[in-house]
């Protein structure tokens, strides 16, 4: 429907630009394909969007080599803009593209995708790990709140990693259970056929190390740890 009204046009703009910069100033850098997934539009608004912020100095665009894929970053003055006049703002990083490296943006992008996932199914107060606290025994990729009021730490896995690694990640992460900072913990893979093979993966692993000894898993302790393919998650 064509919008005729001029202050309605800027007032959808400006709400569009808030929209990218709030997400932004947690994400700092994002894909073409993210951001039209959070704008809910097609992509041609969403390169007109964008350029508006990139016209306004509030993100700058990047597209890495050999991956022809464009990201957007938000910029200092971006991050002036990117909280209203009644929140208090708040120190956070800036996109600096020198320090990109191209192996980490598909995992980076994959999370921001979960982010959307919860967000359409209710799930709330998503904290991505960079902005986690520090001093973690062990960062999860990001920490939300589901509908239930579980408060579930976020892995999203590309490749399995050795048993060993597994042993000291469910040691660090059933410490923390037992502290309440979590009640969960979900694995998000790419597909299924990499969920079942996670999940056979986890079934090996029958003790953890705790301060040099090693105790023994039951089904409660397991039960904390589920793992899902994007398509399934959130449950």
């Amino acid at each position: 429907m064509l919008i005729k009204s001029y202050d309605e046009r800027i007032a959808r703009q400006t709400s569009r630009h808030n929209l990218v910069l709030r997400f932004l100033r947690d994400e700092i850098w994002s894909s073409s394909q993210v951001l039209t997934e959070l704008l809910g539009g097609t992509p041609a608004l969403t390169s007109k969007t964008m350029s508006q912020l990139e016209r306004l100095g509030h993100v700058l665009r990047h597209q890495p080599q050999p991956l022809r894929q464009l990201l957007w970053g938000i910029t200092p003055h971006g991050l002036a803009h990117a909280w209203n006049d009644e929140e208090r703002m708040q120190i956070r990083a800036y996109f600096e593209p020198s320090k990109l490296s191209p192996l980490a943006i598909p995992h980076h992008l994959d999370i921001q995708h979960a982010r959307l996932r919860a967000q359409r199914a209710g799930w709330s107060d998503w904290i991505p790990e960079s902005i986690l606290p520090r001093g973690l025994a062990k960062r999860p990729d990001a920490v939300v709140v589901a509908p239930d009021g579980r408060k579930i730490a976020i892995e999203v896995e590309r490749h399995v990693k050795t048993v060993k690694r597994y042993e000291a990640i469910f040691s660090a992460y059933l410490q923390a259970i037992r502290r309440k900072e979590y009640d969960e913990i979900h694995y998000i893979v790419p597909d299924r056929k990499l969920a079942v093979r996670l999940q056979r993966v986890f079934g090996l692993i029958t003790a953890v190390p705790v301060i040099g000894d090693r105790v023994q898993l039951n089904e409660k302790h397991r039960a904390r740890f589920r793992v899902s393919s994007r398509e399934e998650w959130p449950i």
